[in-house]
Parts: C-alpha cells; structure tokens; sequence
C-alpha cells in the first residue's frame, strides 16, 4: 500500500509540509487511493461533505467505506474510477445524516508517478447542493414566468363574465326573497363567483414581479412561532400529530415581509399537516448556514413521516393550479415560491412517497446587527 502524504503541520518548510497545509485549507474534498484502492489521503473538507473521520478510513478499501447505497451513482465504485485514464467529473447524488438531496461534482484523476507512471487515483469532492438548487430553482421560475403569463391572460378573460353573474345573482336574490329555497341557490351562485374571484385575485397579486413587499428587519423564528400558534387549530383537528421544533438560539434577521412569510409557513405546515395520519410527527428547526463565498443564510427545515411524494408528481408541486388533492386549487406553493423569490431566497422539496417530505426554505440574512424596525 502507498504511503499517506505526510500531514505534519509542524514542519511547513519540508514539501509535504506544504501540500498538507494546501489539503487542510482548500474547500474542496480531495480522497486519494492506492493501486489497490485502499484510502491513503483524506483531507478535512472530505470528512466534512462525506461525514466521515479520516482515522476512521485511512487505510481502508475505497469500495468498503463507500458502500453502493451511499452514492447514487453506479460509477463510483473502484473497479470503474480505476480505468479512468484522465480527469473525468461526474455528478452525482449522495446520502447524508438522513438526507438525500444532497449533490457532490466528483472530479476523478488517475495519480501518476513520473518514475512509476500510474500509482493510483485521485477523487475531488466539491459541494454543489446549492448551486443545483439554484438551477434547479432558476428553470422552476421560467418555467412558472412563461405560464404566469398565460395566466393573466386567462385570469382577465375570467374576470369579466364574473362581474356579471354576481351581479345577476345579486338580482336574483332580491327578486328571491319569497322563495328561500331560490334565494339560497342565488345565495351559493353569490358564493361561488365570490370564491372564483378570490383565487383569479390570489394569482394577479402573486404572479406580478413588481409586488410591494413590506420590508421590516424581523427574527426568522417570529414568523414562525406566530404560524405555528395560529395553526394549533389544525394540530387540534388532527389528534395525534406531534410538532417537534428545534430552533437555533441565534437571532436569523432577515428583511422581509412579516405578514408574507407567515403565509408561507401556514401554507408548508397546511401541506405537511394534510400528509400525515395520527401519530406522525412534523419537525421544524432553523440553521445558520454560511456558503462558500461566504454569504449568511437562515435555513428552515419542515420534515414530516408523512405520505411523501411520488417522484413524478415533485417536479410539477410548484406549477400554477397543479394539485392531487381533490379540494386543492393548486395555488399554495406557487405562492410560496413566489413569495421566497421576492425575498430573494429559495424553497426546496425532497421527498420519498410513504417516508415523508422535507422542505427547505433559505433567506438571505442581513448583515452586521441590525435592530428591529
């Protein structure tokens, strides 16, 4: 077996010295392996994207620490990546402290001695997750501009025949008021125009890009304990379901729209409560999370054991009037993704149908120690 690079940071003027400085210091995961495949570098930023200890893995078989179910990638196993002849990336998904919506670029490179030629190979692991979501996120918003628009359209054309049958039902039930059994049916015609109305005026507020936000600097966790205490009703009426917070003791200011982002957080906990039966739980909890450039984000997690779902319905959950649900209307996560966009953020769905659903809402925070306004 290749020896391990020497990682004596008391010796920064001897070579190796040098390299281990680089390996300790560079965002990125670097995994090298022997001709055999055994693991003989393994520097912090692989331990901190892989979750693994690197006195726990030097030394071993690259294929017996990364077992086939952690990368979903069947290429990443040792036979493949050692037949590799110049520097390959491959994206891939992975598993993590229980989730799987995570995303690693794997840049695999044979190592090679000038004296020996190939003497191993050498794995690059950078963290793509957030890059992938802002893709992600970034198709999802075209996609949702091209049938807004479509929308307004559609929702003026509406607007105008329902003037008029509110107004004639307004004059039927006048006309009515003898007969109650012809007023109430004027009464419901009344009601369902009013209902109508109400979502076409859901969909102009929310579809436009020059909606007026509210700003106020405002803890994160005050919008969320004022929508999870205006929900205790809905807990109420499904016995059984457990909510667990874990919040962070950090304040998360963000600038926002206080009333907004309470909407949303009623809309995702609306959603999780509809997934769930008697003795499921809902765990919400609040992180500060910092990127690579640096940038400081309030990151909110919603996960529920709920009925999940299915992997052809999770692409569309954010598309206009797209429901499963008989009495849905399709709105509510349009809106929520319209809402976190304004509030230049983004909102991600993960889920596995009959395991559950998570959520994640990021915030941009505001900088240096604002005072509330």
């Amino acid at each position: 077996m290749a020896p391990a690079l020497n990682t004596d940071l008391q010796n920064p003027s001897a070579e190796n010295g040098h390299i281990a400085y680089i390996l300790e210091s560079i965002p990125t995961g670097v995994i090298a392996l022997d001709a055999e495949g055994s693991i003989v570098t393994f520097n912090p930023f692989a331990e901190q994207v892989t979750g693994f200890k690197a006195t726990d893995v030097l030394g071993k078989n690259f294929d017996r620490v990364f077992e086939p179910d952690y990368f979903k990638n069947a290429e990443l196993n040792f036979k493949d990546i050692d037949t590799i002849e110049k520097t390959t990336e491959i994206k891939t998904q992975f598993a993590f402290n229980g989730r799987n919506d995570l995303y690693l670029n794997i840049a695999v490179s044979p190592l090679t001695s000038p004296e020996k030629g190939k003497i191993g190979t050498v794995l690059c692991l950078t963290d793509i997750t957030r890059i992938q979501n802002l893709e992600t996120q970034a198709n999802r918003t075209g996609r949702l501009a091209a049938m807004g628009e479509m929308a307004v359209r559609i929702a003026h054309e509406i607007r105008n025949p329902l003037g008029s049958i509110e107004l004639f039902s307004t004059m039927l039930k006048n006309d009515l008021k003898q007969y109650e059994d012809l007023q109430a049916l004027a009464e419901h015609i009344s009601s369902g125009v009013k209902s109508i109305n109400n979502i076409v005026s859901n969909l102009l507020l929310f579809i436009r890009p020059d909606q007026h936000l509210d700003r106020q600097v405002l803890d994160i966790h005050e919008a969320l304990k004022d929508s999870l205490f205006f929900a205790r009703h809905l807990f109420d009426a499904r016995d059984g379901i457990e909510v667990v917070t874990e919040l962070t003791n950090e304040t998360l200011f963000v600038s926002a729209d206080l009333e907004l982002l309470k909407q949303v957080f009623l809309n995702l906990i609306l959603n999780a409560i509809q997934a769930m039966d008697t003795g499921d739980q809902l765990h919400i909890s609040t992180h500060k999370i910092i990127d690579q450039q640096g940038s400081s984000w309030a990151e909110i997690h919603l996960v529920d054991n709920g009925c999940g779902i299915a992997a052809a319905d999770l692409p569309k959950i954010f598309d206009p009037f797209y429901t499963t649900r008989k009495q849905g209307t399709g709105l509510g996560l349009t809106i929520v993704h319209n809402i976190i966009k304004m509030h230049g953020g983004s909102v991600d769905f993960s889920s596995r149908q009959k395991e559950g659903t998570r959520c994640t809402v990021t915030l941009p925070l505001c900088i240096g120690n604002p005072k509330h306004s």
